[in-house]
């Protein structure tokens, strides 16, 4: 380099341009990113029941976080998963970014008892015959003395198997703030077309005693294996209808169940579906409630129909009761809040208590 290029550098250096050419070939700092603050959005309300009024676990759904910057802390109190008594408890939950910015959100947490089931009607009474008072075919060739020529099976379910018994139980495990009972007035042997089965039915269900009336009889009227017997037998269940409006009783309506013919006492088979379709005619007529027990235990003879061949099993018996359940809780329940107060049923009249506390009316067989 000359004297003179030499002498020439130090004069730019001097005025400065060098050190500004320089500068300007280079990368800049980058000035610090502008975010916008965290902003946090709650979950809705969220509600869970307890069904004994006990608190509960609840889990929720985590909050959504916008805006500000990563990493973010997020808490919630009380946090998800926690224990929630009865009733409404805020949960606040907050988010704090990474240049310590924070922002917060509430929401509500609401634990209910779920609504008490009620029932309308809390005195029933089952009329009918063998099948009502829960005999079974397991000693299907005794004979009564009393009625010589008859065959009837002597034995007799203990009353929580019979078909009133299973429902009483039933009842009373759903309508727990009621007291409902199933009167069985069942009578072994008799027919719809005996002279003093209306007589009965008028006295078992009339004194205001009971709300409603279960009616499943019509089996021995079958017996002969006459079919000229029918309308004379749909006409007495008519007349029971009627006497059970007149006392204010609901009635419901049962079709007979379905026998099997290899039984004993299952000759009458082929006329029992001829005749429920009678008795569904009579339901739809007179604006009963109709409980299809012999759509229900037709499924599965062989299950639910013991060895005679006309009553039920224990399996069959429970199932006309969940068969009558399922009519009652349609027809005659309601929900209200379970903070109503308790409103108790009311089994009066003549009775005699059994060792299960279902009410068993006495009969006088034909």
């Amino acid at each position: 380099m000359t004297f003179q290029q030499v002498h020439r550098l130090g004069f730019l250096a001097a005025l400065g341009l060098i050190g500004a050419t320089a500068s300007s070939c280079g990368s800049p700092t980058p000035p610090s990113k502008i975010t916008d603050p965290p902003s946090i959005s709650c979950p809705p309300l969220q509600v869970a029941q307890s069904q004994d009024r006990r608190p509960v676990l609840v889990t929720y759904p985590d909050p959504i976080v916008t805006g500000g910057e990563r990493p973010f802390t997020l808490s919630c109190t009380p946090v998800s998963g926690a224990s929630f008594a009865v009733g409404t408890m805020s949960v606040t939950c907050m988010v704090t970014d990474a240049q310590r910015r924070s922002s917060s959100c509430t929401f509500p947490v609401m634990v209910e008892v779920p609504p008490t089931p009620r029932v309308s009607v809390t005195a029933f009474v089952a009329f009918g015959d063998s099948i009502t008072r829960g005999e079974d075919g397991r000693n299907s060739t005794a004979f009564r003395q009393s009625q010589p020529g008859r065959v009837r099976p002597l034995n007799v379910f203990p009353d929580p198997q019979t078909y009133p018994g299973v429902l009483q139980a039933e009842l009373t495990a759903r309508y727990t703030a009621q007291t409902p009972t199933v009167a069985n007035a069942g009578c072994p042997g008799e027919k719809i077309t005996d002279r003093g089965t209306l007589k009965r039915f008028s006295d078992d269900t009339g004194g205001g005693r009971y709300g409603a009336v279960l009616i499943l009889e019509g089996a021995n009227d079958l017996e002969s294996r006459d079919a000229t017997v029918v309308p004379a037998a749909i006409a007495g269940l008519r007349q029971m209808v009627g006497y059970a409006r007149m006392g204010n009783v609901r009635p419901y309506l049962a079709t007979l169940t379905p026998m099997n013919p290899a039984g004993s006492r299952g000759g009458a088979w082929s006329l029992v579906p001829g005749f429920n379709d009678q008795i569904r005619i009579l339901a739809n007529s007179e604006g009963v409630t109709l409980v299809d027990v012999y759509q229900a235990l037709n499924v599965d003879i062989s299950t639910y129909i013991g060895f005679d061949g006309l009553h039920p099993t224990a399996q069959g018996y429970a199932k006309i009761a969940d068969t009558f359940f399922a009519a009652v809780r349609q027809t005659l329940e309601t929900l209200v809040p379970s903070s109503r107060g308790v409103v108790k049923g009311n089994l009066l009249g003549r009775r005699i208590q059994s060792p299960s506390g279902a009410a068993v009316v006495t009969c006088s067989p034909p």
